[in-house]
């Protein structure tokens, strides 16, 4: 089995530092020393970059540096050398790096190599389903879900898709979304918790597709989870809080989402994924989240060391 080489902080604070002066550089257009320094900084950490801390960080820069500069091909053989070993590791244990085939995939597209792009963005949704593609190019995961006949008429008329920047809504369209949020609001404080689902659902309704890109979709699919909980619908508020926690993702969970998520695993007899959601939320937030219904912290105190 491989094993991570992590560096102590004094190297990544050097590390990241350098890092810093790459995007400084390109920024100022100092290309050329941007570049210089930023292979001197690949070449200091040694392959596979799957099994350095640091690794993802450096093929990163390298995709963003070449994609600001427009040349992408220049980014693709470091990719592809970290690709053949991240598939040969996946057939005999789990590998950190999945987001590797989704950038590998989209350098494949700016290039226009559809096969190729196709063949990485399957991997990327096999293995992490089509939450990897959030706030990515509409056209990847279009890509990893059609099937053979339509991905073929899709090369045919192919024309890159340069997804433009989330559009702000309308006048009308956050006063009607400020009006619906707060009936639904309302209408959780009298308790009437099916009248709170209408009115969120409705405020749901006023976001333009695709509506998992709006991060309002996450706070009022929270909101409808809540209202589920209250009625003791667990496996339906599990459905909206799972959408809530894919939009607002790993890097900055919301606590009470997975506080309601751990909360709902255990009203269904799931202790392992209760244990889980409860702890995270446990370590956000303290015990202080926990006021409203001590048996929470209760259960998660018998499971783990608080």
């Amino acid at each position: 089995m491989s094993t991570q080489r992590n560096f102590n902080a004094e190297q990544e604070e050097e590390f990241f530092n350098k890092i810093d002066q790459v995007y400084d550089l390109t920024e100022a257009s100092n290309y050329d020393a941007a570049e210089q320094l930023l292979m001197e900084i690949n070449g200091s950490i040694p392959g596979p970059k799957e099994n350095s801390s640091v690794g993802g960080v450096v093929l990163d820069s390298i995709y963003s540096f070449y994609e600001q500069t427009g040349a992408l091909e220049k980014a693709l053989p470091f990719f592809l050398e970290e690709t053949e070993y991240l598939k040969e590791k996946m057939a005999h244990e789990k590998i950190h790096s999945t987001r590797h085939f989704l950038t590998t995939g989209a350098i494949y597209y700016a290039l226009k190599d559809l096969d190729n792009a196709r063949a990485n963005f399957l991997i990327a949704y096999e293995k992490e389903g089509s939450k990897i593609f959030i706030d990515e190019n509409s056209d990847y995961l279009k890509i990893a879900l059609m099937d053979d006949p339509e991905f073929i008429a899709f090369k045919e008329t192919f024309v890159p898709n340069e997804d433009e920047e989330q559009l702000e809504l309308t006048e009308q369209e956050h006063e009607l979304l400020d009006k619906y949020c707060e009936e639904g609001n309302a209408e959780m404080d009298k308790e009437n918790y099916e009248g709170a689902i209408a009115a969120f659902t409705k405020a749901l309704d006023v976001l333009p597709a695709p509506k998992d890109d709006w991060e309002a979709t996450a706070w009022i699919s929270a909101s409808i989870g809540d209202a589920e909980f209250s009625q003791k619908k667990y496996k339906e508020a599990l459905d909206h809080l799972h959408r809530a926690y894919q939009i607002y993702g790993e890097e900055e969970p919301n606590a009470f989402v997975l506080l309601r998520m751990g909360q709902s695993y255990l009203e269904l007899g799931e202790e392992k994924h209760a244990t889980d959601y409860l702890h995270h939320a446990y370590k956000l937030e303290g015990k202080e989240l926990f006021e409203d219904d001590k048996k929470y912290l209760t259960f998660l105190a018998s499971k783990v060391t608080l």
